[in-house]
């Protein structure tokens, strides 16, 4: 099998077979992937009154445009797309899930509900879909790869399942299994689509405990430190705190 790299870089990369390359959509940074209720939304909200939606200064408050912890988060990883058109059908009941795939290669198959629990299966009374993939994905010693759904993006019509695999040594494809949520349904997912997020993880970074306790008198303190730089100007964290992210 011939197989071609998007790109290399020294944590994460990305390759396929030859005869997909420049066809099928690219994995692209997470970043690209601003969804769009969050571009919609103005820096400030919006309001004639003087006296209501103002922040402690008088200023217009801000809204979640400018927090900079939504973006940073909505930042993280690679977006892997939908390589391919499939059209889905399900009844009125949401009991049946169909799809019909292109002649290029089968884009959607599907996990049977038994597979994820039956009845208590969140896809339940239908199957669940299982979104082919056809990107390698490949980390550097020591790294795995963390699958989530796009992060703050709400596709209405399906969720993929969240997953952690050992890419530094696993070299098949990973496909993507999903929850359907719409019901009587019949309409083209197009490709393009964004499914997941991959965000390299290090293994020995990984935490698995943690300490709970009460606060220390400097923790106090610090916190209120911040808090009366909070009190005397606007977007502290923003311009003060928060580290930038290249």
């Amino acid at each position: 099998m011939n197989l071609i790299r998007l790109f290399k870089s020294d944590i994460i990369e990305f390759y396929c077979e030859v005869g997909d390359f420049g066809i099928i959509p690219e994995p692209y940074p997470a970043f690209k992937n601003i969804p769009e209720w969050f571009k919609k939304i103005p820096n400030v909200v919006p309001s004639k009154d003087r006296t209501k939606d103002r922040d402690q200064f008088g200023a217009k408050a801000h809204t979640a445009k400018k927090c900079m912890p939504l973006v940073d988060a909505m930042s993280v990883g690679f977006i892997i797309p939908l390589f391919g058109d499939v059209n889905i059908r399900t009844n009125k009941e949401g009991s049946l899930i169909e799809a019909t795939n292109g002649p290029y290669h089968p884009v959607v198959s599907f996990h049977s509900k038994e597979q994820l629990g039956g009845k208590t299966s969140p896809s339940y009374p239908a199957d669940a879909i299982k979104f082919i993939n056809k990107w390698y994905v490949k980390t550097a010693p020591g790294y795995s790869t963390l699958f989530i759904p796009p992060i703050n993006c709400f596709d209405p019509r399906f969720t993929c399942l969240g997953g952690l695999v050992d890419t530094d040594s696993y070299p098949r494809i990973i496909n993507f299994p999903a929850i359907w949520h719409l019901k009587d349904y019949d309409d083209v997912v197009s490709a393009g689509t964004p499914l997941v997020t991959c965000i390299p993880i290090k293994r020995s970074d990984m935490v698995r405990q943690a300490p709970v306790r009460v606060q220390t008198e400097k923790e106090k303190m610090n916190e209120e430190k911040v808090k009366r730089q909070q009190d005397s100007r606007r977007s502290v964290y923003t311009n003060e705190i928060r580290v930038n992210k290249k």
